[in-house]
């Protein structure tokens, strides 16, 4: 990444988050620039710290079963998952990203989960 584009990463957000957060950025400036990479973080950023500072509220998905509680705050087309009490923030993903499959465990009988 350019010197300078992430700036300061919010303290909630997971080592994991950052890692999305640092990948969607690679993946805006490759594909449309820098100048829409730093669009992009601080939308995002913005939008971390509007949660945190209780301006925005993410919802639940009830088709997901998450091994723990998370609520999901959208910054369109992106998804941030947090955990509704302490605020950290899991992950940090694209709308179309398949979120059965990353948020709820394995059916042990080895059916998908709407089955």
């Amino acid at each position: 990444l350019p010197p300078g584009l992430l700036g300061d990463l919010p303290g909630n957000l997971s080592p994991r988050g950052a890692r999305d957060l640092i990948r969607i950025l690679r993946y805006s400036e490759r594909e449309w620039g820098i100048a829409t990479a730093r669009r992009s973080r601080d939308r995002l950023l913005d939008r971390i710290r509007a949660e945190e500072a209780g301006h925005a509220v993410g919802h639940r998905r009830h088709e997901l079963t998450p091994k723990e509680p998370t609520l999901f705050l959208v910054e369109h087309p992106w998804v941030m998952a947090y955990h509704p009490t302490t605020r950290q923030k899991y992950r940090v993903l694209h709308g179309a990203m398949d979120f059965p499959a990353l948020f709820s465990p394995p059916d042990p009988a080895g059916r998908p989960p709407d089955q």
